[in-house]
């Protein structure tokens, strides 16, 4: 397995350059989208991350699932193809990029491909990009040519099969992974049947579910799913669906949700719908660390969460691929992917959502050792959540930044910083965390 930038089958998202939004919302759009947009209300409650065997020096568990699959050109040039999509690249870029890949293929297609000259075009192609990607974030980047350099390191097949080879599946039916809880809020007003008895079939199960009575509203939907495909009503059955695996997820009967999410994200017509039915996918192979698909998964989430203007879940969905990053300890793709949800997020205009992403990058930064990006996103955090009058995050912020600062052996400012973090602890009511942030500086 290799660390692909862009699923083959996933629709391209634009980055923008100069600051620009992804995505604009219209204020009907927006109005629409709000019921999909309450995961802010969750974003300090993290779920915590499946065992892993092996940890990196920083102490941080390791995601990498490699496999001994080969890689194949052709599957390398699919990739490459989508990555101009992926970063919004224009025609011109895009034209001059495909006229090395076409020279990369063409010597694929020979009997006797010559490695040095694929690798060489591959290597040009990838600098082109770069340099857009270096315009766009006003920032030098190097991370295409990085990751073509980790290619190259790898077992690759230089010569395209007869027959087509599949990178990766949409699906994953035979997996088994793990419920996820973030992000996951019930979809019930993405759209409302117009037939008196499918809405009352619908509502009813999602009554059922509301109360936790996972078996009765499997057993509604199923009524309301027969009743919609019966007058042919095809939206709502991609949103029972939908239903249905956030019901399988909290059963933990994972191989039933990733069908049910792929049934959703396939026969929805609605981007809102596919965006969350792609991210639910993702944190279940994140769970399980199966980097490949999660990583396909989570690019989908962003792609159609830019489609439906949902910038919250767009930032959120970057942010995840940062640290599915960081957990390869992939220092370029990570800060390339923390900077996007940091400019995606300020698009917004919530500070709960910036202040979200902020902590979720610090915390990124600290697992690649980028300890003082960490410590500039932790002060960011901070300055959003006393604004907003939020003293529990307010101290866990000023408490990680405390504890970067003792790494540096900087006790002064790390019980400069402890102070407040007890102060706002204080402030927050929580006496476990006061306790904890007492006894830190009790110890300095």
């Amino acid at each position: 397995m290799y660390n692909t930038i862009y699923p083959a089958y996933v629709r391209p998202y634009s980055i923008g350059v100069n600051n620009k939004q992804i995505s604009k919302k219209t204020e009907d759009e927006e109005k629409s989208s709000q019921s999909s947009q309450n995961a802010e209300n969750n974003y300090e409650q993290e779920k915590p991350r499946s065992n892993t065997t092996s940890y990196f020096p920083n102490g941080e568990k390791v995601a990498i699932d490699y496999t001994k699959r080969k890689i194949n050109i052709e599957q390398v040039l699919t990739d490459f193809k989508n990555t101009a999509n992926a970063i919004g690249a224009p025609d011109e870029i895009k034209n001059e990029v495909s006229s090395y890949l076409t020279l990369v293929q063409n010597q694929a297609l020979k009997d006797r491909p010559n490695q040095q000259i694929i690798q060489s075009n591959l290597k040009n192609a990838s600098q082109i990009l770069d340099e857009y990607i270096t315009g766009a974030l006003k920032k030098p980047s190097k991370v295409v040519e990085n990751w073509v350099d980790a290619l190259f390191l790898q077992h690759i097949e230089y010569k395209i099969p007869q027959k087509e080879e599949k990178i990766e599946e949409k699906t994953a039916e035979n997996n088994n992974q793990p419920q996820i809880t973030e992000e996951n809020e019930p979809q019930n007003d993405f759209y409302i049947p117009s037939d008196t008895e499918l809405k009352r079939l619908f509502i009813q199960a999602k009554k059922y579910a509301a109360i936790n009575e996972e078996e009765k509203a499997l057993q509604a939907f199923e009524k309301a799913m027969n009743y919609a495909d019966s007058i042919g009503d095809e939206e709502l059955c991609a949103i029972i669906h939908f239903e249905e695996g956030l019901l399988f997820d909290s059963k933990n009967e994972i191989n039933k949700a990733l069908e049910s999410y792929h049934n959703a994200a396939s026969q929805s017509k609605d981007n809102n719908i596919k965006a969350k039915a792609h991210m639910n996918m993702a944190k279940i192979y994140d769970d399980y660390v199966r980097f490949e698909p999660a990583f396909n998964h989570y690019c989908a989430a962003v792609s159609y969460s830019g489609e439906s203007d949902n910038l919250k879940l767009q930032s959120i969905a970057l942010s995840d691929l940062a640290q599915i990053h960081t957990e390869r300890y992939d220092k370029p793709n990570a800060i390339m992917f923390m900077n996007l949800s940091d400019i995606v997020a300020n698009e917004t205009n919530d500070k709960k959502v910036c202040a979200y992403i902020s902590s979720k990058n610090g915390k990124n930064c600290e697992r690649i050792n980028e300890n003082y990006k960490a410590v500039k996103y932790y002060g960011n955090a901070a300055k959003i959540y006393y604004d907003i009058e939020d003293s529990e995050n307010l101290a866990k912020r000023y408490e990680a930044a405390a504890d970067i600062m003792l790494k540096y052996n900087n006790r002064a400012k790390a019980k400069k910083l402890l102070s407040k973090a007890f102060v706002a602890a204080a402030n927050a009511d929580d006496s476990n965390l006061k306790k904890e942030i007492a006894d830190k500086i009790a110890s300095l």
